[in-house]
């Protein structure tokens, strides 16, 4: 990577003379963020550079968005535990907030993420295949590579120091290693690992367990419940994530594209579901909820799609969601806008019900009350959420971990953008775990709810087969 080295590094001691003065926050830390515009480079590559690959990171990509960064190399991490978490997390990162500094604006930059992470379906789970991960996990980088409309930015974030210079010679020795990044060839079927099943839900638990939640919808103590089931296999080869991201993005260029990793685990997936999108004191939903497999041809896929318009289930259990979503966000917004009948957002393995909900957020309304409010909605958990909640923690043979939550960015503008963690799985060395979830009503049937999670596993169980079925 070439880079007029002399030019950035004036830039940013120029920049450090302006906040070298600031008062520092209560942990004795002023955070700074200095951007840089750099030449074009393949972000996703850098997963295998020298530089990220022994690393924690976190990678993510909209593809008909042409966004895409990669944050790695954390600065400082915020790890919480139990039911408080988030409201912990808040805590520590407002501390730093205060003294925060930035250029952004001199790039004419503002939605950039600073914190980036996510957070578990339900705390205080013991499962050791998520132990890598807190239940509330975010972390500043150090580098965050950015790419909007092909034009790229480096954004290096650090602690400020008593000693400039030491500062100056960090910066300096960054400078030097972005132009000698070296990069771990992978093999090309990186991406057809072999799967070995190790245990699975088998059908007849899986009906079991959607039988009981049916009595008790009968019963009239649920509307709504989603269940989820994991599949396990032992891969042959090394896994290859990079060659992972490249495939999910441009199979699903709609869905979040997106790799979280920690120690020895990475959770990975392409999300078709917003959770929350924030920018300029608005806030963007997605209500999305009942699905239907894509036909064989047009004539059968508008057929799956009538369906799904004119399905009582189907739209009993988007309503839920739309309800759910609209309820919440009067508590915090002044406008809420959305359109009463739903549309269709068509992936290549599936379509769903889909709303779209947009609010004006009232001021003074913190980013961590709008996903403590949000969290978790009806698509993922059920209604009533406490005990569709409770019914899940106690039934469900396996915990989700950041399945089911929500996993993506936030800075101190006001500014970020959160994923629901569906379509995704987790590698934990050689040990591949891959979730999938259906929305129980009245009137669902269990067969049909498992054969709906199996194209729902499509997309991570894709990546994996004994035939060359992708090449970067």
């Amino acid at each position: 990577m070439h880079l007029n080295k002399t030019t950035i590094a004036e830039e940013f001691n120029k920049f450090l003379n302006s906040i070298i003065d600031l008062p520092k926050s209560e942990e004795n830390l002023i955070v700074a963020s200095f951007s840089f515009e750099i030449s074009s480079i393949e972000i996703i590559k850098l997963i295998t550079s020298n530089l990220v690959k022994n690393n924690d990171f976190f990678y993510w990509k909209i593809t008909n968005e042409k966004l895409e960064f990669l944050a790695c190399c954390p600065l400082l991490s915020f790890n919480e535990f139990g039911e408080e978490r988030l409201t912990k997390t808040h805590n520590k990162i407002h501390s730093i907030e205060k003294t925060f500094k930035s250029n952004w604006n001199d790039n004419n930059l503002t939605d950039i993420p600073l914190v980036v992470g996510g957070m578990k379906f339900s705390p205080d789970q013991t499962s050791n295949i998520w132990e890598d991960f807190s239940d509330s996990d975010w972390f500043i980088p150090k580098f965050l590579f950015f790419n909007q409309k092909n034009k790229t930015h480096l954004i290096y974030n650090s602690t400020i120091s008593e000693n400039h210079q030491n500062d100056l010679n960090k910066f300096s020795n960054l400078l030097e290693d972005l132009e000698t990044l070296s990069f771990t060839e992978k093999s090309e079927n990186g991406i057809i690992n072999s799967l070995y099943p190790i245990a699975t839900n088998s059908y007849t638990s899986w009906a079991n367990i959607v039988n009981k939640a049916l009595k008790k919808i009968s019963n009239g103590l649920l509307t709504k419940v989603v269940l989820s089931r994991e599949v396990r296999y032992k891969l042959q080869n090394e896994a290859n994530i990079e060659n992972y991201l490249s495939f999910l993005a441009e199979k699903y260029p709609k869905c979040y594209t997106f790799a979280f990793r920690r120690n020895k685990s990475t959770f990975f997936g392409a999300s078709p579901e917003k959770l929350a999108r924030i920018s300029k004191g608005w806030i963007e939903v997605d209500a999305l909820a009942g699905s239907a497999p894509r036909g064989k041809d047009k004539i059968e896929d508008v057929e799956m799609e009538n369906f799904l318009l004119h399905s009582e289930k189907n739209l009993f259990e988007q309503r839920a969601v739309v309800y759910f979503i609209h309820n919440l966000l009067m508590k915090i917004s002044d406008d809420i806008i959305f359109e009463d009948e739903p549309i269709i957002r068509k992936l290549p393995n599936i379509q769903h019900l889909w709303t779209i909900i947009r609010a004006k957020l009232k001021r003074d309304t913190k980013l961590f009350d709008v996903l403590m409010r949000l969290h978790p909605t009806p698509a993922i958990c059920g209604d009533p959420w406490k005990i569709a909640k409770n019914f899940i923690l106690e039934m469900e043979p396996h915990d989700r971990g950041l399945y089911s939550g929500n996993i993506g960015w936030f800075n101190f503008n006001g500014s970020g953008e959160f994923a629901v963690g569906i379509r995704s799985a987790i590698i934990k060395e050689d040990m591949l775990h891959a979730y999938a979830g259906c929305g129980i009503v009245e009137g669902s049937e269990a067969k049909a709810e498992y054969e709906e999670s199996e194209i729902k596993l499509k997309p991570i169980l894709s990546l994996f087969v004994n035939e060359k079925v992708y090449q970067p």
